[in-house]
Parts: structure tokens; C-alpha cells; sequence
């Protein structure tokens, strides 16, 4: 008895010693940089949560084109363990798109996507690196940003360089929030959120956070 109780002590160390994400938590908000393509750039955001002791995701991919306007790519699905990496399997796709960007974006079409995997390894610099954006237009495309999250809480990232916009807000579960400011900055530095002070300029991402209400 006292045998059988050693081996499966050891054998509980041993998947504590060798499980890569064993007291770590993949949740979280993950960013690519801005990604320049043939005919304007790309920018992609992965949240990655957990019910019930299963992880899923939900991927956004903001796209620009010069001679068409923006379309937002949108992905859900769920996340297994394949050794050290993720994998993403969607379950549900759509793409959206509108010509200016201070109107909203309406649905182009859904289609499936349950057929494609994409998978998420760390690099040699311990950053997440997801082996092509949501529509394969960028291979093994690194999330430089990685934010503290809760799931659902509004966060957006904001891009410069819009035309007739001076401040283009863009990001996960921004419905609802009626006007009202952001109440946190990404202090992408120090790693932390910092109460909110202004919108920054900078060609940089920059990232906030609102307070979640009953409509996000």
C-alpha cells in the first residue's frame, strides 16, 4: 500500500515538474504589432479564457485596405494543449466590413472554418507566435503585446494614421459603452494597467480599458 501511495506521489511530481503550463495561466489579451500587407496593414488580437475547466478563444483581425476601406475578421473556438503549444480550433467565423471608419461595420458574410488550426508557440524570446493571421496573409506572426485580462472586459487598441480620424478606437466587447471614456491605460513597459490620464500619441499601439457593464 505504502508502495502503491510513493509511485503515484512521484508520479504526481513528475507531471507538476514536466506540464509547461502547470501554475501558469494562458488567459489573457494577446496583440500582434501593426503588419503591413500589399495594400495597407493588419492587426490581430486573440483572447484566450476558461469555463468550466475548457479553454476557448475569440480572434479578431482588423484589416485595411487602401482601395476597399477596413473589414474585421471574426473568429471563436476553443483551445487544446499539443505538449508545449496551443491549438486553436474555430468553430464559428464571419467577416464584416465598412468603407469609412466612423461608420459601423456590417456582416459580409460567415463561413466555415472548423477545418483549420492554427497553432501558438512560445519563441526564443518566450513571446507567443501564432503560426499565420486568421487569413493565412501573414506566416508565424508574433503577439508582441501580451495584456492582463479578465474575460469580457472591454479593451481596445488605438490606431493612428486613420484617414479623417485622429483617434481610431478598435478592440474586444466595446458595445455599450455609451460615450463614456476609458477608465485604464497598458502601461505595455511596467506591465500594468494605470489609471487612465488621456489618449496618448504615439506610433506605437496603444491599449485601454473601460469599465465593463451589463451591455459588453
Amino acid at each position: 500500500m505504502h508502495h502503491k501511495l510513493a509511485v503515484l506521489f512521484l508520479f504526481s511530481l513528475s507531471f507538476i515538474w514536466t506540464n509547461p503550463f502547470y501554475g501558469k495561466s494562458i488567459e489573457g489579451l494577446y496583440f500582434s504589432d501593426r503588419q503591413t500587407t500589399e495594400n495597407g496593414y493588419l492587426i490581430l488580437g486573440i483572447e484566450i479564457f476558461s469555463e468550466k475547466g475548457k479553454s476557448f478563444y475569440n480572434a479578431q483581425e482588423l484589416r485595411y485596405k487602401k482601395t476597399f476601406g477596413w473589414e474585421e475578421i471574426l473568429f471563436v473556438g476553443k483551445v487544446t494543449h499539443d505538449g508545449a503549444d496551443l491549438l486553436l480550433t474555430p468553430e464559428a467565423c464571419q467577416i464584416r466590413a465598412k468603407e469609412v471608419w466612423d461608420t459601423k461595420f456590417a456582416l459580409l458574410r460567415r463561413f466555415d472554418c472548423d477545418h483549420l488550426i492554427f497553432r501558438l508557440s512560445k519563441n526564443e524570446n518566450q513571446q507567443w507566435v501564432i503560426s499565420e493571421s486568421l487569413l493565412g496573409t501573414r506566416k508565424n506572426l508574433i503577439f508582441l503585446y501580451e495584456i492582463d485580462h479578465s474575460a469580457g472586459s472591454p479593451v481596445a487598441v488605438q490606431i493612428s494614421g486613420i484617414p479623417g480620424n485622429e483617434r481610431g478606437i478598435w478592440g474586444f466587447h466595446l458595445n455599450g459603452l455609451g460615450g463614456k471614456g476609458p477608465e485604464k491605460t497598458w502601461n505595455a513597459s511596467k506591465r500594468i494597467w494605470e489609471p487612465f490620464s488621456g489618449y496618448k500619441t504615439s506610433e506605437e499601439l496603444q491599449f485601454y480599458r473601460w469599465k465593463r457593464s451589463f451591455s459588453n
